[in-house]
């Protein structure tokens, strides 16, 4: 907004007299939707925890609100460490230390990543994506071999000598996994990961539709994919800047203005950080209360 300001001031001028356009029901919905995003990002976790070391699913709750709010403020996913911290069994047990949880929520990540896959590729919004995006071999090689050369270069220096503690160390983290070969757990962790990008498409639905551009799923789920490749690596705070600009240049793909698709990139973020700042109120409520309580 700043360099619209700036540089473009008419095109500013045109965001900002779009954003009437959002009543008060809309917003109040769409920060209702990303709340729900945060409490079945909570479950989904949940469900993937050994029976036997299972927590509260108030003090998941407490620890995504929290981390997800200092992930959008913070570098670094500072917010994923500090899950970590609270989430760790304290004393560390033989069959579930911290890296064990590192394995759950390698785990989550691993069910997050593959629901949005299942979406896509049942909406069909992976062609729009490919034609968007097109990659040549070479572009793809010159990732693979650095990387194949670093990790033969770590293991022949560093790690080949360590291999009996870093088995251990595997040992625990892959036991964390151990969730997704469990079927029952797995299915309702996949049934909690397919609401929570649900949630995300109908706010983004729900904001183009004040816009007057409706969306269908399928193109919601193609700017959602546009908007994860571009915040996959963090490097701003909150998303700042990377966030507007990937959803700004999807919605533009098809064919939303300019000045529209920055409104509903705005408004989308700006109220999903409202959305993190209560949740993580709730969180932080929630952990007093469980360590006073204690």
């Amino acid at each position: 907004m700043f360099w619209l300001f700036q540089n473009q001031r008419s095109a500013a001028e045109k965001v900002l007299s779009l954003l009437p356009k959002f009543s008060l029901p809309c917003l109040i919905l769409v920060v209702v939707l990303n709340s729900l995003q945060i409490l079945f990002m909570a479950i989904r976790l949940w469900f993937l925890f050994p029976m036997a070391h299972r927590t509260k699913l108030r003090n998941v709750f407490a620890a995504m609100s929290i981390g997800q709010t200092m992930n959008s403020f913070l570098p670094a996913r500072a917010g994923d460490f500090y899950k970590l911290a609270v989430l760790s069994p304290k004393p560390a047990r033989a069959d579930f230390t911290m890296l064990t949880l590192t394995g759950i929520m390698a785990a989550d990540k691993l069910v997050d990543f593959f629901c949005f896959l299942i979406l896509i590729f049942s909406f069909g919004s992976y062609k729009e994506s490919l034609a968007t995006f097109t990659f040549s071999h070479f572009e793809i090689w010159k990732w693979v071999l650095p990387i194949f050369f670093l990790s033969a270069f770590l293991w022949y220096f560093l790690l080949k000598k360590r291999w009996a503690k870093l088995s251990q160390w595997l040992f625990q983290f892959f036991n964390g996994l151990r969730s997704l070969l469990a079927p029952r757990q797995l299915f309702l962790s996949l049934c909690f990961g397919v609401l929570v990008w649900i949630a995300e498409a109908v706010v983004l639905q729900q904001l183009s539709f004040y816009q007057t551009y409706p969306l269908t799923l399928p193109e919601c789920f193609f700017v959602l994919t546009m908007l994860n490749i571009a915040i996959a690596i963090p490097i701003s705070v909150a998303n700042i800047g990377p966030f507007e600009a990937s959803m700004a240049f999807a919605l533009s793909k098809l064919g939303m203005p300019l000045e529209t698709a920055l409104a509903v990139a705005t408004v989308h973020h700006g109220l999903q950080v409202v959305a993190y700042l209560l949740c993580g109120s709730v969180g932080w409520g929630l952990r007093r209360w469980g360590v006073s309580s204690s």
